[in-house]
């Protein structure tokens, strides 16, 4: 795979995680877990935080690899 190929992937991904977000807030989307026989934990807040992450890291690579490729 080449790193254009890469750099276009995570672009997308980073659309996808950005679209997930706005989705979630624009709804009001929650997220629950279930922690053993227990009350459901509410973790819309972790899930945010997780998408977060992973457009950091994709910019991350992004800006990596543009370096190499001269961009």
């Amino acid at each position: 795979m080449s790193l254009e190929k890469l750099r276009e992937d995570y672009t997308q991904r980073i659309k996808e995680y950005e679209d997930s977000l706005q989705s979630m807030s624009e709804n009001e989307v929650k997220h629950f877990r279930s922690e053993g026989g227990g009350p459901l934990s509410d973790i819309t807040e972790q899930i945010r935080n997780e998408y977060h992450r992973h457009i950091e890291t994709y910019a991350t690579l992004i800006a990596q690899i543009d370096a190499i490729l001269g961009a």
